[in-house]
């Protein structure tokens, strides 16, 4: 793994703790909120992943989360 990754869990894992790095691919983001927006624009397979995973939580949060 390069410098500029962090080791993340798969993405299945609920173990997503660290804002400062995509939960998906590990990459150093700018920051947690909008540096995560930019990359997932970016990123095809950690949109995917996201779409994924918003999917799967959509009936645990009520309404649309900002976040």
């Amino acid at each position: 793994m390069s410098d500029d990754q962090h080791a993340h869990p798969n993405e299945e894992s609920p173990n997503w703790d660290n804002p400062d790095f995509c939960p998906f691919c590990g990459a150093g983001l700018v920051d947690g909120g909008a540096g995560f927006m930019d990359h997932i624009d970016e990123a095809d397979t950690c949109r995917e992943r996201f779409e994924t995973w918003r999917s799967n939580i959509a009936g645990d949060v009520g309404g649309e989360w900002s976040g």
